[in-house]
Formats: structure tokens, sequence, C-alpha cells
């Protein structure tokens, strides 16, 4: 089994928000981490040109994505709130299974089925139809970012997070375009990550349900 971690994000800060803890424990235990981001993200402003946002967006995400110890970040440059409507457009699913495939990633994370935004559950049923269709089986956790997770009977898997907890918040901060939505965001990303830390005995954690 390879050390690549494959992320499949609908926005350019859903990573950190949903999992930027894990992402930076995993990257001081020198995992391959792939980001594939699904939207250009550029209604978050509708008074600017988008190609003006769209560029703010990805220079901001260059700079997160080194500090979290991103290896590599993919832009599929879909429209936003158009993300499902776009992946049948331009041939997303070949493009994933093609990513899965050179990869082999051990572990694949993606938005869960239960969040709020119709981006974010366009790119989770994407990832699950094309790894059900491959003949290696890759396990798949999901996370949330603006929801917090419905109970299910699905295994659960925690990540203790203390040691990256604050750096996860501070590296949110460059978001700096997103600075109503982050900062609207800072105070339930603590509450949820005392609350996992308490059920998973530690400090800080982050919550993932394996559903493949």
């Amino acid at each position: 089994m390879t050390r690549n971690i494959l992320i499949f994000t609908s926005h350019p800060d859903d990573d950190l928000l949903g999992m930027g803890g894990t992402i930076l424990k995993y990257s001081s235990e020198d995992k391959n981490i792939v980001e594939v981001i699904f939207s250009k993200g550029e209604k978050s402003h509708p008074h600017l040109k988008e190609e003006v946002i769209v560029d703010i967006r990805k220079k901001e995400m260059e700079k997160v994505s080194k500090l979290i110890g991103l290896k590599k970040v993919i832009h599929f440059g879909l429209k936003d709130l158009k993300v499902k409507e776009e992946i049948k457009k331009h041939g997303i699913k070949k493009k994933v299974k093609d990513l899965i495939e050179k990869y082999k990633p051990e572990k694949i994370f993606t938005l869960a089925s239960t969040e709020t935004h119709p981006d974010h559950r366009a790119v989770n049923t994407t990832i699950l139809s094309v790894v059900d269709s491959l003949k290696t089986k890759y396990p798949v956790y999901t996370f949330n970012v603006w929801t917090t997770p419905k109970l299910e009977n699905r295994p659960i898997m925690y990540i203790d997070i203390s040691k990256y907890f604050w750096r996860k918040i501070n590296i949110l901060k460059e978001h700096k375009s997103q600075w109503f939505s982050v900062y609207l965001q800072i105070l339930p990303v603590i509450f949820r990550a005392r609350y996992y830390g308490y059920k998973h005995n530690c400090k800080y954690a982050e919550k993932f349900e394996k559903v493949r």
C-alpha cells in the first residue's frame, strides 16, 4: 500500500475547516497528500469580477498548501454552485478515476453526504460512484464542514490533532478573502474539535465516517 492520501473537496477552504489538523498530522508523518478542488469558488464575492476572485483564492490556496504540507493541489475549475452539472459536462468522473488509479491511495477523504451545500453533496456522490466502479477497493472517509454529522451506523475514525489544532486555526486565517465565513466558523470548529477530543480521550480531535 502506498503512503498516498487523496482529498477531494469542493472549495479551497473546505479541507482546513473539516480536516486541517489531520492533514498537518499526516504531513508530519511524511505522507504524500494530494488535494483535488472541484470548484473555482467564484461566487463567494459576487461584487467582484470572476477572474479576480478566482485568482485571489488560488493564490491563497498556494500559500495554505505549503503551510499544511500538501504535496500537490489539482484544480478542476468548475463553476461554483453548479458543480453537479459541471461534473457531467466536463467528464470529471473519468478524471477522478484516473487520479485514484494513478496514486492508489491508502485513504481517500471527501465531503459528507449530509452537507447542506449542494456542491459538497455533488462531490461526495461523484467520489463514491467512481470508487464503487473500481475493481480495487479503497477506504473512503467523509468529513463535515458546515453541518454536524448525523448519527449513522458507520465506523468512526477519530484523529488526535491536539498538537496541530491551533496551527490549523492560524493557517485558516490565510484564506483572507473568506474572512467572514472563516470567522463565522472558527467557534464551531473549536467546539467540534473539543467535543471529538472528549470522545477520543484527547484535547482536540477530528472525526471521520468510513463510508467505503
